[in-house]
């Protein structure tokens, strides 16, 4: 990859132990053994998400702060580490923790998703998750596992209650999530029909008890772990780390140790909301956003129409055909899946300037890395265009806004919202009513009590869960992209859906190919 002008240092620079250094990171992070210093980030499979924990494990590994744009403009590990060696502004210090007599704060996030439930009680922010087993656990170690985790886990006993003073987060004491034994040896449908009762069944946010489980047997030495919770209380990035802490409690019983607990992070960023870095930020964003409308159109049916959701034909190789595109522009594989949508929006509304949202993960504190609880934020991305645009200016533009977007995260959501206080409509959110999610599958295999689990990946599910009038999840397992929409179809019909999807597929699939052409309809 090109570097930016004049930011390039030399590789000399970089001695052979701090490369090994900083080659350990590397390897921790990408998950991978033997990374040479002419290794491109890229080319090893690295994405959005793991920049943020790259960037933030080696800048507490050499004492600097890393800025996350410095990764892809020095993809390269000897190039990177020299870069790093550069640095001369200090980390910041690490939060002290949350003394455990101060009151539960709240994250914006989790009033966000809760307000929008109490104005719609049809809204459900429920969490389905499922793992096939091969092996076999044990019903009762698999409770008593469940149980001293949320004993150790505050936020797994967090009751969000709703009374005359107001909403408030407290905390109850521990209790034993209930496993509920299916036999699915003659009922193939049985995992699917467990999982939609468990969507449609709102939780009681006042009684802390926000994770449902279930243990199905398949017959032939196979099982499959079935989770429900609600998004208060878990995030994607907090599932590899739910199922390391359950296993840990589930293979050595008496191995207690302490955790930092949500509490902490939701005051952390209750602090930074007053700092200097959250007031720049918002000026970021309201410059960004200025001008920019809060709703892009979709064409809504005549009628309303029922959810739907189903998955987008992509090419197995799609991953591999655009590593040359990522390594020659700098960009992860989100980004060209992000810039792939903002075409297809502009060709379909005819529209030169559209916006779409994408959920982040605020983990860059190297002690929140490993916490579970939802740490995310959405960050809007805005994609303008000119009659003579190409493919490749809009991949350059949304390289640019998605750095901008990673860059600036300490402003939250709704603090922008309310710095820009668009015009708002039932139903819609503003700026991110379509949305673009990236679902890493990979990271949510794991072992527990020494047998393999699987993520299961059920389409099905999805309908009942839009929130949004349009949901694109860019979902990575075993090497291979796999795409999912989601629509409400109160919002956008099944056949537009079908076309958007189809001309969105057809873009990636082609995308190397494609850079040089009009990203606006000609004639």
């Amino acid at each position: 990859m090109d570097s930016v002008p004049g930011m390039a240092l030399s590789a000399g620079q970089a001695t052979g132990p701090q490369l090994r250094r900083m080659a350990a990171v590397w390897e921790q992070v990408l998950k991978q053994e033997g990374i040479k210093p002419d290794d491109s980030f890229f080319t090893l499979g690295g994405h959005s998400v793991m920049a943020g924990a790259l960037v933030g494990a080696a800048g507490e590994r050499f004492g600097v702060r890393i800025p996350i744009r410095t990764l892809f403009e020095h993809s390269r590990l000897d190039d990177f580490t020299a870069h790093v060696l550069g640095l001369a502004a200090p980390a910041a210090p690490r939060a002290e923790a949350a003394p455990a007599e101060v009151p539960l704060a709240m994250t914006a996030f989790q009033q966000r998703i809760w307000l929008a439930e109490l104005i719609d009680p049809g809204v459900r922010n429920h969490v389905p998750l499922a793992w096939r087993v091969a092996g076999r656990l044990d019903p009762a170690r698999l409770r008593e596992a469940l149980g001293r985790l949320v004993a150790e886990n505050e936020i797994l006993r967090t009751r969000f209650v709703d009374d005359d003073t107001g909403l408030s987060v407290r905390l109850r004491e521990p209790w034993v999530p209930a496993v509920e034994p299916l036999d699915l040896r003659t009922a193939p449908d049985g995992m699917t029909a467990w999982l939609e009762a468990a969507l449609r069944r709102p939780f009681d946010l006042g009684s802390g008890q926000l994770l449902r489980a279930a243990l199905g047997d398949l017959g032939d030495d196979h099982q499959v772990l079935l989770f429900c919770l609600h998004h208060l209380v878990i995030d994607g990035e907090s599932i590899p780390v739910l199922l390391a802490e359950l296993d840990r409690h589930y293979s050595a019983a008496d191995r207690p140790r302490p955790v930092v607990q949500y509490r902490e992070f939701a005051a952390y960023q209750r602090e930074q909301r007053d700092s200097e870095a959250c007031t720049t930020d918002l000026d970021y964003w309201a410059s960004t956003l200025d001008g920019a409308s809060p709703d892009t159109p979709l064409p809504a049916p005549a009628r309303p129409e029922p959810n739907g959701a189903f998955r987008i034909p992509l090419p197995a190789d799609l991953l591999d055909s655009l590593r040359a595109v990522q390594s020659r522009h700098g960009v992860s594989w989100f980004m060209v899946a992000a810039s792939a949508l903002a075409v297809t929006l502009h060709r379909r509304t005819g529209l030169d300037d559209v916006t779409f949202g994408s959920p982040t993960a605020n983990r860059d504190q190297p002690r929140f890395a490993r916490l579970l609880g939802p740490c995310l934020n959405t960050a809007v991305l805005r994609s303008r265009v000119t009659a003579d645009s190409t493919v490749r200016d809009a991949l350059l533009r949304m390289r640019g806004a998605a750095l901008g977007a990673l860059e600036h995260q300490s402003a939250q959501f709704d603090d922008v919202i309310a710095r820009l206080n668009p015009v708002r409509r039932f139903g819609h959110t503003p700026y991110v009513n379509v949305t673009l999610n990236m679902n890493l599958l990979d990271d949510h295999a794991a072992v527990l009590g020494g047998a393999p689990l699987t993520p299961v990946l059920n389409d099905a599910l999805r309908s009942d869960n839009a929130k949004f009038g349009l949901t694109v999840t860019m979902a990575q397992r075993d090497g291979r992209l796999i795409g999912l929409v989601a629509y409400r179809g109160d919002q956008l019909g099944a056949a537009d859906a079908r076309d958007l999807a189809a001309e969105l597929a057809g873009l990636l699939a082609r995308f190397p190919a494609a850079l040089d052409e009009p990203v606006m309809r000609q004639g």
